[in-house]
């Protein structure tokens, strides 16, 4: 992790101008800069005035603990920097923005093949904080925090809230902290944390990438979408649950109604029979490895009906091919057949 000097964090936000401001949190705000050399980064800094993350122990612990993560599926921490109103953090800047302008704000939503590959993504991140040693427990998994890379994947972001669970077998007794509508309901009854509370968000996410609902939509009815969908799963309407906008393709609704049916065990009210991140990644690997065949399929047919297009014409040329055969010398037989014969056919004797 790299130390960088406020004035060059300050040069490369422009002075933390309006236009570079990307986001705005309980934390503080975070600005897009352009570093010596060109790389685009992401400023996270703190709030000026009653509070700074300076003084913030959650600031020392994202730091800790991003710090510590190695995986592709999370935000990648480059460094800190020491400013007058407390630490700033400098992470890889994501250019896509977050999944909740991707599901909700922009005009193209993301394919099918897509949202299932950035779940799994998704998944992952989540298992690897839960394998780490101690365990991590983000406590705030939601669209707003699952960040689009370059290429579309997604990475798991802001881990302000996170903590870890040294009680190795016992749930961690917390103040409840996170996002209404992805709060695990037996985290904020009883304050005993433990994997399955980000299991459970993790389901609502699910929900979310698949249906492109709002998680708490004050207009519907129900407004939660755990009470909007569960139902409809429950009695095989999932095409009701699916993202309209999208079209459905051929042999993508099983993949679906499997993705759905992982969400469903995720958001379970009984911790019990939530599984265990290891087993959401497991499954939705099966489910991902079985949607290309409905997408390669059709496109292995074009590929193989081109190429014995491409044969059958071949094998028409071959046969109206124009065959030549040859034409022996006469002279040939004449010195025991060390006969020259020119190019015009004519034998030199006879030239003479």
């Amino acid at each position: 992790m790299k130390d960088f000097s406020y004035e060059n964090i300050e040069a490369a936000t422009k002075g933390f101008s309006f236009e570079q401001l990307i986001g705005k949190g309980s934390h503080g705000s975070v600005y897009k800069g352009k570093l010596k050399g060109g790389k685009l980064v992401a400023v996270k800094k703190p709030l000026e005035g009653v509070r700074t993350l300076g003084d913030d122990p959650k600031l020392s612990n994202e730091i800790d603990i991003l710090s510590s993560i190695k995986n592709s599926s999370v935000v990648n921490l480059i460094g800190v920097c020491h400013g007058p109103s407390g630490k700033f953090l400098i992470m890889d800047f994501m250019p896509n923005g977050s999944l909740h302008d991707l599901l909700h704000l922009l005009p193209d939503p993301p394919s099918w093949p897509r949202r299932a590959v950035m779940a799994i993504q998704i998944a992952r991140a989540i298992l690897s904080l839960h394998e780490a040693k101690p365990p991590i427990i983000h406590r705030d998994i939601k669209s707003a925090n699952i960040l689009i890379d370059r290429n579309w994947n997604a990475r798991l972001a802001d881990f302000s809230l996170a903590v870890r669970d040294d009680s190795s077998q016992s749930p961690v007794s917390t103040v409840p902290a996170g996002t209404i509508g992805y709060l695990d309901p037996c985290y904020t009854e009883s304050g005993q944390l433990g994997p399955k509370s980000d299991v459970f968000s993790f389901g609502v996410v699910l929900l979310e990438l698949i249906s492109s609902r709002k998680v708490m939509d004050m207009d519907g009815d129900p407004s939660s979408i755990i009470a909007w969908a569960v139902p409809m799963i429950g009695s095989r309407r999932v095409a009701e649950v699916c993202d309209r906008r999208v079209a459905l393709p051929d042999g993508m609704l099983r993949p679906i109604d499997r993705m759905l049916s992982i969400a469903v065990r995720c958001v379970s009210e009984n911790v019990e029979r939530r599984p265990l991140m290891g087993e959401v990644v497991g499954e939705l690997q099966r489910v991902v490895e079985g949607i290309w065949w409905p997408i390669w399929g059709p496109v292995r047919r074009k590929i193989t009906d081109r190429v014995r297009r491409c044969v059958r014409a071949w094998r028409r040329c071959v046969k109206k091919r124009v065959t030549t055969t040859k034409i022996a010398c006469k002279d040939h037989l004449i010195d025991g057949g060390n006969h020259d014969c020119s190019d015009d056919g004519v034998s030199p004797s006879r030239k003479a």
